[in-house]
């Protein structure tokens, strides 16, 4: 069963301003669904638009099976942890985490169970009598998603609620958060520009860019599968390298010496794009290009390698520590199964085997 159905939905707040044009997609029941892009894509906005903190321009959301476009928020059953907390600083963790049950009309005994179930979950139980200001980032963040778990809602939306934290808590409260998720078998949909909290949080993610819905699926087929140019730039760390290439007879020729066997499309270009653990050093065999080595990251379990190929800079990824100078020609290779093809006007993705025979030009 799908918690969210989101139909044809606009935002606009002028005819000049349009904020998210043409949704569609689902939030199946139970689902840690992640929306991500870069800053001004219409992320939170959805979020708030979901919420009923923002009304819709055209469409339709249903949640839980019912028509929920124009309902108030308290009428949309759902809880809400934001960036900066939101919490009450003149009230104790407890108040903080039981507040609104009154509202609902839920009895002091039960909001004491529900508050102390909350922090067992959180390992919160011996801050319940502590102010906000007594408390670190993490543990104010854990208060935040306590709340949102006493209310007992359904559906849970989170917007950025980890990027005020360091990484290295950030990377702890990623798995408890998931964790957490999981045990209550709540639907989240969780708003992040960062691509790694996507990656490794969500069941199925969505990509964004401009108000436009670019993907949506799960995370490792968006990263091995990119609809479009922007995907494959945006999803991944260090980003897909990308160049352009041009036809050269029955020739899709990359660079001056890198060439493929290739069927014609039509057009005189294509983007060429491969991921940075893809380009292999060409030790002993013939290379598909050589790379001119401008700068070297060593990052102890791994190496960044920067160098440069027709004028574009590259990063390759390898793992183990690889210490080169900078000037260094480097003989690199790049299987063909590895390559990711778009077109060069629509930068959609173009099908490899469509396009390229089964062996390089050697």
């Amino acid at each position: 069963m799908n918690a969210i159905e989101v139909q044809s939905l606009k935002k606009a707040y002028n005819a000049e301003t349009t904020i998210l044009k043409d949704m569609d997609f689902t939030v199946k029941e139970g689902e840690f669904f992640a929306i991500v892009g870069p800053s001004g894509c219409g992320k939170s906005t959805l979020l708030r638009i979901i919420a009923g903190l923002e009304q819709v321009t055209d469409g339709t959301l249903i949640m839980n099976g019912q028509d929920a476009t124009y309902r108030r928020p308290d009428e949309r059953n759902i809880s809400m942890v934001f960036q900066n907390y939101a919490l009450f600083p003149h009230m104790t963790v407890a108040q903080n985490i039981t507040f609104g049950l009154h509202v609902k009309k839920i009895s002091k005994e039960e909001q004491k169970k529900r508050c102390m179930e909350a922090a067992e979950l959180l390992g919160l139980q011996h801050l319940l009598e502590r102010k906000p200001r007594e408390l670190s980032g993490g543990q104010r963040q854990r208060v935040a998603l306590g709340r949102a778990i006493a209310s007992q809602a359904p559906i849970c939306l989170m917007d950025e609620p980890l990027s005020n934290l360091d990484a290295k808590l950030r990377s702890k409260m990623r798995s408890e958060v998931r964790q957490i998720q999981r045990r209550l078998g709540m639907t989240m949909i969780y708003v992040t520009h960062d691509q790694i909290e996507a990656m490794t949080m969500a069941d199925r993610m969505m990509v964004l860019n401009g108000g436009d819905i670019q993907q949506v699926g799960e995370p490792l087929h968006v990263y091995n599968h990119p609809e479009n140019k922007f995907v494959a730039t945006f999803i991944g760390s260090p980003p897909m390298n990308m160049i352009e290439a041009t036809w050269h007879q029955q020739m899709l020729q990359i660079t001056d010496e890198w060439q493929l066997k290739a069927v014609r499309t039509g057009q005189e270009k294509l983007y060429v794009g491969v991921r940075p653990e893809h380009i292999m050093h060409a030790s002993g065999g013939k290379p598909s290009f050589i790379g001119k080595v401008e700068h070297v990251e060593i990052l102890g379990t791994e190496t960044l390698i920067m160098f440069s190929i027709n004028g574009e800079q590259w990063i390759a990824k390898w793992a183990g520590q690889w210490n080169f100078e900078a000037g260094e020609m480097l003989p690199l290779k790049v299987d063909i199964e590895h390559l990711h093809l778009f077109d060069f006007e629509t930068e959609k993705r173009v099908e490899t085997a469509e396009v390229l025979m089964m062996e390089a030009l050697v």
